[in-house]
């Protein structure tokens, strides 16, 4: 026999052998058989994918060793409404892998209790007093590489994503694992972080309303989520401790480990990890900048203007002593933008405008920022714009006024740019900035409008530039704590305020200088500034505020923020009737709080009457004969006014927005409660008989006039009223305050029967349905004069 014949029989006789081999290893490592057939992504997380069967399988190989785990949604819903917006961060865990038996768990440990101390007995007991939770359980498949299939960890709504549709009201929507799917191009693992994307299908019975506008079909929702497997940061980062007159966002935790003469609550500011090349307080460069990217879908000149806006951070590191300390750049192509390594600005398309913000990924051990996101809804910008052609339609240089209105759109959005940036550097909101000659992008600025000569001008609609305090704020944050008790005290004698959410956005916040979307340090004086715009805009509004192509029908859209131009100054002034001053300085003397003074809250009060009166409620006719119906397939949405008249403009049921929303504003219950405690306390305050003659006085004890302003007087007096009913029935307000709105229901029954029987019929008539109309909703809390009042059109965001 030949030798390559000998070679061929020894091959034919070995490859049973080999084969038999391959079997008897197969059976004895049933993973490493998956591994081999499946996709393999490996780095932080080895993560295998098998094609043929749909699963993914995990290697158990980082057991007991704590990090993060979050979900974003990579593509977004599309409603404002709902809020399940493209680049949205879910809530951020500690997890960690466990194997026990046959099964890998996956566990959230419990962050909210914690012992600091280096006491082992004391970390544990902590740890035993309270429940963690475990979020799955898989089985393990053994081999030289364990596995286990995750497919039911990630097809799982741990993004909450039925929650929020339960929430807005969208109905029950619950996981379809039939229609789910893993998406193995959406598989990545890196050195410290690693993805899984998956389309989650949710089903409902009915579908919601608002998931049938953006979706084409309501009853099944398809859903993109990422899962991402986080690293926990390195050491290195210096946890700050949280001060109130610092101006950040804040985590806490409860440490029992503590002493008794310590606070239980530790509470640290949120911040990126930022260090100088060569330590200390002097300017140095950085180790590593923070780097924002911005979303490269956003078309130009929008680009161009956040870009501008987001370098105006550049300014507040380097003034702190961070030389190249903050950068913005264009995301680099196909880098991914839910991408744990990228700080990213989204530019996100809704259905309707909405808001924007800034979220973060932060350690919870520490406060370390580990990502920004900030999402910017592209439909506000369009507001901007309608808001800046109502305010120029007058203008004869039409050229002019469409420049003038994209300036000031431009302008707004590198303001609004700089400000969600600021959240995800770990910002606050300052909602007092404006009252300190705009001295931060962390509040929300009205575009300002002036009288010039003959014309409204909108040159300065926005201030450019980071403010004085936003540097104080970088400075204080990612500088040495060393320095932060000078820069607070140096703060605090230029006389910075700083007044934050809860303090100011409520209805019945207080504090007499905090407000969103107002301007100046005297609220009363820029409201009647503010007014004298508005009716300006309102008598020269015409046609010209439409865009080029738009059918006159919808120039009654544009009309809606010009007539409602004073809402958010009518707030803001509102706020010295019954209102406070404090600050969160924490030492001193000036740690107190107290009452606006009577003068400033009588003059707010008259101010807000003055808006109420017919004068400032009527349209002239040339305007309303203008905003005629809208044509053909034109429909109103939400941002149109209703209208009692069919498809014509209801001048009337504007008024009645528009004084609603001021009787309502002056008779906040709690408003009314800090009246009646400042007046019990120091008779020289304003009273609630005072607030209640004066509203009444300049309303339904007014003479009513001829003419077109008859009806809107008549509507005014109802919703007053109303408003009065409401205040008294609402379960917050005080029994002292009901007390004397009783006594003045009683007044007010008698002088309306006195008007009632005197003047022309339709009036008598209107006096005597005001009166029936008290004594009824007195015994009854559901009665008001008006059945449906007609919804404001939204206002915020702008």
């Amino acid at each position: 026999m030949s030798s390559r014949s000998m070679l061929l029989a020894f091959l034919l006789a070995i490859v049973p052998a080999i084969f038999h081999l391959d079997a008897a290893v197969a059976a004895s490592d049933p993973a490493q058989q998956i591994i081999k057939q499946a996709q393999a992504t490996e780095g932080f997380v080895n993560l295998y994918y098998d094609a043929k069967t749909g699963q993914l399988y995990l290697e158990a190989n980082k057991l007991n060793q704590p990090f993060l785990m979050f979900t974003s949604l990579p593509h977004g819903v599309g409603s404002n409404d709902i809020g399940l917006d493209r680049g949205q961060l879910g809530r951020t865990r500690m997890v960690q892998f466990e194997q026990h038996g046959p099964y890998v768990i996956l566990k959230q440990l419990n962050t909210d209790y914690r012992a600091s101390s280096k006491n082992i007995a004391e970390q544990q007991a902590v740890t035993q007093a309270f429940a963690e939770s475990i979020l799955w359980r898989g089985k393990v498949i053994e081999g030289k590489q364990a596995i286990v299939a995750i497919n039911d960890l990630v097809i799982n709504d741990m993004h909450g994503v039925s929650d929020v549709l339960l929430a807005t009201k969208q109905g029950q929507y619950n996981v379809d694992a039939s229609r789910s799917v893993i998406l193995p191009q959406g598989i990545k693992s890196f050195e410290r972080n690693a993805d899984v994307d998956v389309n989650l299908t949710f089903v409902a019975s009915k579908a919601g309303d608002q998931v049938a506008e953006v979706t084409p079909d309501g009853k099944f929702l398809s859903v993109r989520v990422r899962y991402s497997f986080v690293q926990l940061p390195d050491e290195g980062f210096e946890p700050r401790n949280y001060h109130p007159m610092s101006g950040y966002l804040s985590d806490h935790y409860i440490d029992y480990s503590t002493a008794v003469d310590q606070p239980l609550v530790q509470r640290h500011l949120l911040k990126h990890r930022l260090q100088k090349i060569v330590p200390g307080d002097a300017p140095s460069k950085v180790v590593k900048p923070i780097v924002y990217y911005l979303d490269p879908g956003v078309p130009e000149p929008i680009r161009g203007a956040l870009l501008a806006g987001a370098r105006w951070w550049e300014d507040a590191f380097t003034a702190a002593g961070f030389i190249d300390g903050f950068k913005v750049a264009l995301l680099p192509e196909g880098a991914d933008p839910q991408d744990v390594r990228y700080n990213m600005i989204q530019w996100v398309h809704r259905a309707t405008r909405g808001w924007s913000y800034g979220a973060a990924l932060t350690d919870p051990r520490t406060g370390e920022i580990i990502k920004g996101n900030v999402t910017l809804g592209s439909l506000r910008v369009r507001q901007d714009h309608l808001i800046a052609r109502g305010l120029t339609a007058g203008w004869p240089d039409r050229t002019a006024a469409n420049e003038a209105s994209m300036a000031l759109s431009l302008a707004r959005i590198r303001q609004l740019s700089a400000h969600e940036i600021g959240h995800t550097l770990g910002l606050d909101h300052n909602f007092a900035a404006s009252t300190n000659n705009n001295a931060s992008v962390m509040d929300y600025p009205h575009p300002y409008a002036s009288i010039e000569g003959q014309r409204i001008d909108i040159s300065q609609p926005y201030r450019e530039g980071i403010g004085e305090w936003d540097k104080y704020t970088i400075a204080y944050g990612y500088g040495s704590a060393s320095q932060a008790e000078s820069l607070l005290a140096s703060a605090l004698a230029q006389g910075f305020r700083y007044i934050g959410e809860a303090d100011s956005r409520r209805g019945s916040a207080s504090h007499v200088y905090a407000s969103l979307w107002d301007r100046g340090n005297d609220a009363v004086a820029e409201l009647l500034r503010l007014e004298s715009v508005r009716l300006k805009a309102i008598n020269e509004f015409n046609s010209d505020a439409l865009l080029p192509g738009e059918p006159n029908g919808e120039l009654a859209d544009v009309f809606v923020p010009i007539y409602l131009l004073t809402r958010y100054q009518l707030e803001a002034a509102a706020k010295w009737i019954g209102g406070t001053e404090y600050s969160y300085q924490q030492v001193g003397a000036g740690v107190r709080w107290s009452y606006v003074p009577p003068n400033m809250q009588v003059a707010a009060l008259d101010a807000l009457l003055g808006s109420l009166q017919s004068r400032s409620l009527a349209i002239p006719p040339k305007v309303i004969e203008s905003l005629v119906p809208k044509a053909g397939n034109y429909r109103k949405s939400r941002e149109s006014f209703t209208s009692n008249l069919g498809v014509v403009i209801d001048p009337v049921t504007m008024a009645e927005m528009m004084s609603r929303h001021i009787a309502t504003l002056i008779l906040t219950p709690e408003r009314l409660n800090r009246v009646n405690q400042a007046y019990m306390e120091d008779s020289a305050q304003l009273s609630v008989v005072t607030l209640i003659d004066k509203l009444v006085g300049k309303s339904v004890y007014q003479d009513l006039p001829n003419g077109r302003e008859l009806a809107i007087q008549m509507r005014v007096n109802a919703v007053v009223i109303d408003a009065l009913l409401a205040a008294y029935h609402a379960p917050n307000t005080a029994p002292e305050v009901k007390a004397q709105l009783v006594a003045r229901f009683d007044f007010i029954v008698k002088q309306l029967k006195r008007r009632s029987n005197r003047g022309s019929d339709y009036q008598s008539a209107h006096y005597d349905w005001l009166h029936k109309g008290i004594v009824h909703g007195v015994m009854h809390p559901e009665f008001r004069l008006i059945n449906t009042p007609a919804p404001i059109p939204p206002g915020s965001p702008i």
